[in-house]
This record gives C-alpha cells, sequence and structure tokens, in this order.
C-alpha cells in the first residue's frame, strides 16, 4: 500500500517540512562532540591510512567490513584534514537517507520524498552521528533484503555475507535469511541476467578487498579477536533479556498480554488509534527522562505481535524485524530505536490524514531531545558553544567551550611529549594528533584483548589519564586494567586541568 497524502497535508506544508528536516539533518552533523564515541571508527579508517594492517597491527574485535567500507569512503581525506569529522557526518547521513529509501522501497510500493526524510529522522533520531558498524549493518542488510524482494537471489546472498561481515550479531540475521534464499535457489531453477552480473561483480570486489586489506595473511590474528570467546558476553543476556523485565511475574505478564492481544478480535482501528496517542508519547518522554527512551523494547514487541495479527503475509516486515532485533544483540545499546519508529509508521499507514502531524512531532522531538541531551557532551542551554576552525579533523564543528579547551589542551601536550597515549579512551584525540602508537584507541579490555603487549613495548611512552573519564572504565565490564597498570606502575610527572600525566 501506499501513503497517499490528501488535502489536509498542502504541498507548500510538505515543503516547508522538507526544508526543516535538511535544517536538522545539516544541524546535527556540525552540532557537539564527544570523546568516547566519535573518533572510534575515524581512528581505525587513520590507523590503515598509515599502512597498518588490521588484526595485525591494532585490536579490532569485530568482523572487517566496515572498515573496510570506511577506508574506502575517506581514501581520499587524511585523518588529519580539517573536516574529517564532519565529512564523516555527511557520509554517514547520506547512508542514513539511502538506508531509508530502501526501507521505504520494502514497505510501500512507491517512494516518496516526505516519508523518505521522516524514515531517515527516525532512523537516526538520538543515537550519534558518527561511522558505527551496527549502522552498516542495518544498511547493508537492508540492501541484501531489497535484492530478495526483486528476486536476485545471488546477490541477496553476496550482500547477506557483507551484512555478517560488519558484526558478529549480524551473523544471526544472515544465517536465517540464507535458509529462505537457498530454499528459494533450490525451487527456482533460472537466475536473472542482472542477478548474476551484480553478485559476481559484488563478490569480486569483496574477495578483492579481503586480498587488498591482508585479511588471509592475518587470518589467525583474525580469528582469535574476532571469536574470542572469553570477551564475548552472553547471547540471552545481550539479546533475549533485554526485551523482558529483571522480575519473572512481570515478564510473564507482558507475554501474557501480548498473547492476549494476538488471540482476542479487535479492530485494527481501535488499535491505530491507541498508537498514535502512543507515538508522540514515547518520543517526548526523553525531554522527560535525561534523553532516555522507555519503552522501546516492548513497543518493538508489541508491533511484532500486530503484524503477525494484521500483516501476516507481509514477509518484508518480519524480516525488517529480524534484522532490528539482531542489530541488539551488543553490549550496549540493546534497544531496536532504529527501526522501531519506522515499522511504527508502517503500520499506522491507513491514518494517512495524521501523517503530516507525526512528521513535525517527530522532527520537533528529536531537535529539542539533541539540543538538551547531546551525546555525552554538554547542552547548548548549559554550555557556551563555539565553532572550532584550524583543527585537525574537527574544525567546522558546533561545541561546548569546555570540550574545546579539552582539545586544545590535549594538542598542546601532544606537541610537548611526541610519545603521549591518552587513556582510558580517546580515540578521538587519536585521530586530531594523527598518532597511534598503542593497539587500541578504546583501551578497555574488551576492546584491547592484546593491552598486555603494549604495556612493556610502551615502557617509554608518557601516558596522559583523564581521571574523571577513567572513573566510567575503573571496573565493571568496560574496564580498562591497562590504564590501572599505568596509573599503578609508573609516576606522576604532571598535571593539567584535564590529565594527569605519567612517566617513568
Amino acid at each position: 500500500m501506499n501513503i497517499i497524502f490528501k488535502e489536509n497535508l498542502r504541498k507548500p506544508f510538505q515543503y516547508v517540512l522538507g526544508i526543516l528536516s535538511v535544517v536538522y539533518l545539516f544541524f546535527i552533523c556540525i552540532y557537539s562532540i564527544d570523546q568516547f564515541d566519535l573518533g572510534f571508527i575515524p581512528s581505525m579508517v587513520g590507523r590503515l591510512q598509515q599502512g597498518q594492517e588490521m588484526y595485525k597491527d591494532f585490536d579490532y574485535i569485530r568482523p572487517f567490513f566496515t572498515l573496510i567500507f570506511w577506508d574506502f569512503l575517506l581514501k581520499w581525506i587524511p585523518a588529519t584534514s580539517p573536516y574529517f569529522i564532519l565529512i564523516c557526518r555527511v557520509l554517514f547521513i547520506i547512508q542514513c537517507f539511502i538506508a531509508g529509501l530502501i526501507f521505504q522501497k520494502l514497505l510501500f510500493d512507491k517512494i516518496r520524498y516526505e516519508i523518505s526524510f521522516l524514515f531517515v529522522i527516525c532512523f537516526v533520531n538520538v543515537f550519534p552521528i558518527m561511522p558505527w558498524h551496527t549502522v552498516d549493518g542495518l544498511f547493508f542488510g537492508a540492501v541484501s533484503l531489497y535484492f530478495y524482494k526483486k528476486k536476485w537471489l545471488l546477490s541477496t546472498l553476496v550482500f547477506l555475507a557483507i551484512t555478517a561481515l560488519t558484526k558478529q550479531s549480524f551473523f544471526v540475521f544472515t544465517a536465517i535469511m540464507s535458509l529462505f534464499i537457498l530454499k528459494d535457489i533450490f525451487k527456482k531453477n533460472s537466475l536473472v541476467r542482472n542477478d548474476i552480473i551484480v553478485s559476481g561483480v559484488s563478490f569480486f570486489v569483496l574477495v578483492f578487498a579481503v586480498f587488498q586489506y591482508h585479511i588471509i595473511e592475518n587470518f589467525a590474528s583474525f580469528w582469535n579477536l574476532v571469536f574470542n570467546l572469553s570477551i564475548a558476553s552472553s547471547f540471552y543476556d545481550s539479546s533475549i533479556a533485554p526485551y523482558l523485565f529483571k522480575s519473572k511475574w512481570q515478564s510473564a505478564l507482558l507475554i501474557g498480554c501480548l498473547l492476549m492481544i494476538y488471540l482476542i478480535k479487535i479492530k485494527k482501528e481501535i488499535i491505530e488509534n491507541i498508537l498514535l496517542i502512543v507515538f508522540p508519547a514515547i518520543i517526548f518522554y526523553p525531554l522527560f527522562n535525561n534523553g532516555v527512551f522507555i519503552g522501546i523494547n516492548t513497543l518493538f514487541l508489541l508491533l511484532m505481535v500486530l503484524f503477525l495479527k494484521y500483516n501476516p503475509s507481509e514477509k518484508n516486515i518480519f524480516f525488517l524485524l529480524l534484522l532490528g532485533w539482531t542489530s541488539t544483540i551488543s553490549w550496549g545499546a540493546n534497544n531496536p530505536t532504529f527501526l522501531v519508529f519506522i515499522l511504527l509508521i508502517k503500520f499506522l499507514e491507513d491514518k494517512t490524514r495524521f501523517f503530516g502531524v507525526l512528521w513535525l512531532l517527530s522532527l520537533s522531538s528529536f531537535l529539542l531531545v539533541r539540543l538538551k541531551y547531546p551525546y555525552f557532551s554538554e547542552s547548548i542551554f548549559s554550555s557556551h558553544y563555539v565553532f572550532t576552525k584550524n583543527i585537525p579533523a574537527v574544525s567546522g564543528l558546533l561545541i561546548p567551550e569546555k570540550e574545546y579547551d579539552y582539545i586544545m589542551e590535549a594538542q598542546s601536550l601532544s606537541s610537548q611529549y611526541p610519545n603521549i597515549v591518552f587513556l582510558p579512551g580517546s580515540p578521538l584525540l587519536d585521530v586530531i594528533h594523527g598518532k597511534y602508537p598503542d593497539r587500541a584507541s578504546w583501551e578497555m579490555d574488551v576492546e584491547y584483548p592484546q593491552w598486555k603487549t603494549d604495556i612493556s613495548r610502551l615502557n617509554t611512552n608518557v601516558f596522559a589519564v583523564d581521571e574523571k573519564k577513567f572513573t566510567l572504565f575503573k571496573d565493571g565490564f568496560y574496564k580498562s586494567t591497562f590504564t590501572v597498570e599505568v596509573m599503578k606502575k609508573k609516576k606522576i610527572v604532571k598535571k593539567t586541568e584535564h590529565f594527569t600525566m605519567y612517566g617513568n
């Protein structure tokens, strides 16, 4: 079915919302900065640009395709060029927009730019704007589903393989989808000519990349890092538990309610009216909850039940539900927020007269949440913001003055101590300085399995520890034993406003 715009959503209103959407997407590309996640994939690309080989020269505990993908996109843009992070963000938004177009193609018969803008706004919502292996998996997973819808089965298999090579959790999606593909291949004797061409070229590019990036040469290191059971988390804890309550009776009650909704005869229009109230309540709730959503996982389960009840024949919906679920199998970000609002819009497609309102509510809500609760940063309402300029990698960004001072102080220290290592995890600073002395820019144990080899190798280096940040990595799952050992074995040689320097 198509979402058809009626007279209540007139073209001028559509154009205004379209322009506001473009302004919003541009704004989130320049707004705020964080010292935790933003530089992670860019730091890996920076290492590759300097000739390092993944798995051999630095630790990366996921499959390799995200690094290959982003290294290709940024091939002719040095990581220390002034606008590197801004370019990464713009490319990320373009990637998400293309993903939104594909989602729309999977869920509706035609592509309309209005839906495309709403989908990309809902897709990126409050997540950090940065290259991310989870988004890459969703992107290539969507491409594989698009080829499956076209009945290009060989191309589907190739892109399922690429999806699996972005993050381990997508192994589940690829394995299940491959069963459907193989069944269809055995049923269907003839293959589409264009499918053979596209799949052949794609497979050749994949094989070429594997050799170009020395994956075969470093296969033992690849295997040990990517399939390291000692750092693997429980499958149940990361895939099933996030959708249940801690209390067994509450979980039982949830399952019981979902079963009742499925079994009891309820007009779809009643459910739609309820969800029209739930939609704005959920997207505005983070404004009153420190920027954190609530009920997303339960809504995901509810949508799964509702589609089973009212749209049981639309396979693409359930494939997207599977893709969304596997994307959340992770140490963090176990919420399927990427797709839940998009699937909610699909369920409400008959309520076309409310579409413009949903678009406006989504745009205003996500903008307010970003302004008030930027990811690991200070709000523009509570801190003085400045535009960065003439700084490697991060020029052109609108960031808190405190973050600007933090970066400038780190630059000064990097000039004084050429062999400096920033701890307990500052990938953005590594990108800015173009220095990658240790095997990981996230020095937490789970991301840095071979940290012990660096303790002796970096004996003469100077270490700058952000002790405020270190409290987050002192113990627990994300602990940084490397930082603990440095602070224990080295002596303090200098203190600045943001860092404590350790050396011999």
